[in-house]
């Protein structure tokens, strides 16, 4: 319910031109040791590589999503792995350096049939970090 105010809030505003993205695109490293490499195109869509630190260390999968302003949203599909995953968040710069701030949830499949706890049990989510690396 609260999502769909949210969203509604958001259809009534005015258009504004759209923000540029801020320095989003480079390469990330998370908590983890996990690696995005990150590209914004002038349409604000993100695109990149994410190569696990954990699980699959070592792999990479593909990773799509949007930008807007300092604001990032991205997706990996852990397919092969039996997973997706998406991340939101801002890129902050202050005196801990620079780095994205996320939230991110996990979602695994469930069979059929399957419960209401199934499906919310299917689902993790959590924080993350990435701070920039060098070129």
């Amino acid at each position: 319910m609260f999502i769909e105010m949210l969203i509604a809030d958001a259809l009534q505003r005015e258009e504004k031109p759209r923000t540029p993205p801020s320095k989003l695109a480079g390469r990330w490293r998370n908590r983890l040791g996990s690696v995005m490499q990150v590209t914004v195109d002038e349409n604000h869509r993100v695109d990149g590589s994410f190569t696990s630190g954990v699980g699959a260390s070592g792999r990479t999968f593909h990773l799509v999503g949007y930008a807007e302003g300092d604001a990032l949203s991205f997706c990996v599909d852990f397919g092969r792995l039996g997973s997706v995953a998406a991340w939101a968040g801002h890129r902050v710069a202050d005196d801990q350096g620079e780095r994205l701030v996320t939230l991110w949830h996990l979602a695994l499949p469930v069979r059929e049939p399957h419960s209401d706890a199934d499906v919310w049990g299917s689902v993790s989510a959590g924080g993350d970090e990435f701070t920039r690396l060098a070129t």
